[in-house]
């Protein structure tokens, strides 16, 4: 009888044991599980972090001011890019405007360029379409270059010469005064106070174009820049007044707008107001960049000009690869010679 109770009493021992090993066997699957379920949650959750953050990144990206050097292609974004003694940025405008009497329209909605000023106007002139950054240095290039025969070519008749001032290069190189933005304020205003001081005024912020990133002085605009292109008297009072009070403003701030977007044009010709009867078209990547490509590309926009220098004539476009060699030498040294290219170049 005792054998058969210490049988049981090992059975029911082994029975146990069993259990217990069952048991823990359950209690060691059951926590790998849940370890494993909590790497996959881990797992995720970094993903979906990691993918939070590159979205924020790529806002940030895309909502700030971007800062870029132009290039010979003129295919700087308008995404752009100090000195700091007299250089506020641009106040919100609050001050009476005006319009410079050289702009393209009485319509300040409808700035788009201002027409230099020419001795001759004659019917059927070729149309002639300059997009500048004051702070742009291949603009300078050019204008170093063609400045003097394009105005010659105006003055002439052979041509009319439209400048469209753009202001997209504010903060380029850290600059923190919003240059571009303050030398065009200045330009029109002169052409407010004195028009025929205007091409003088223009052609002297680009010489004077300080290194990327330094930005010019209230100084030179208002009263170095001023004297040096002939501005006296009244028309000088006038021209300090208008920039001191930033009288030309909501006209750039939409000048910029209206030619980086394909906006028609009241006045009926050219088409659009930067100055082409065709839109330009982009695509953007997921940076945010923008690339021209043709407009039947699927999900291109039709926008305007984003780079500078750019050029039309008769609203074929033209850039600075037309206009020098490799060496940057410049192809046309007489008015003649220019003209008949931009002839050719308006019939191609």
């Amino acid at each position: 009888m005792a054998k058969k109770n210490a049988s049981a009493v090992k059975k029911s021992n082994a029975a146990q044991a069993g259990n217990r090993r069952a048991a823990l066997r359950a209690q060691q699957e059951a926590a790998a599980k849940k370890a494993k379920r909590n790497r996959i949650l881990i797992v995720v959750a970094a993903v979906v972090a990691l993918a939070l953050v590159v979205g924020l990144v790529v806002w940030a990206i895309n909502r700030a001011p971007k800062q870029a050097t132009p290039t010979p292609s003129a295919t700087a974004p308008a995404t752009a890019t100090s000195s700091e003694d007299t250089q506020p940025s641009t106040p919100a405008i609050s001050t009476p405007q005006v319009v410079p009497p050289d702009g393209n329209s009485t319509d300040v909605a409808q700035a788009a360029w201002i027409t230099v000023p020419s001795k001759i106007v004659v019917g059927g002139s070729l149309a002639v379409d300059i997009h500048t950054d004051y702070q742009c240095p291949y603009c300078q290039v050019a204008e170093k270059s063609y400045a003097t025969l394009f105005e010659q070519l105006s003055d002439g008749g052979g041509i009319v010469l439209r400048q469209h001032t753009r202001t997209f290069l504010n903060g380029v190189g850290g600059e923190k005064g919003n240059s571009s933005t303050r030398a065009a304020i200045a330009a029109a205003c002169v052409d407010f106070a004195d028009r025929t001081k205007y091409a003088a005024y223009h052609n002297l912020i680009f010489t004077n174009q300080p290194q990327e990133g330094t930005g010019f002085t209230d100084d030179q605009l208002r009263n170095a820049f001023a004297a040096d292109a002939g501005l006296t008297d009244a028309a000088l009072t006038s021209f300090q007044s208008c920039y001191d009070n930033q009288a030309t403003a909501q006209w750039v701030a939409n000048a910029e707008s209206n030619n980086m977007n394909a906006v028609a044009n009241a006045g009926g010709s050219p088409k659009y107001l930067f100055g082409s009867d065709t839109a330009l078209c982009y695509t953007q990547d997921a940076n945010g960049s923008m690339k021209q490509v043709d407009c039947s590309t699927a999900g291109a926009t039709p926008m305007g000009v984003m780079g500078t220098p750019t050029f039309f004539v008769n609203g074929v476009r033209f850039s600075l690869s037309d206009l020098f060699d490799s060496n940057w030498t410049p192809l046309y040294k007489t008015p003649e010679d220019l003209l008949t290219f931009l002839q050719q170049k308006a019939n191609s």
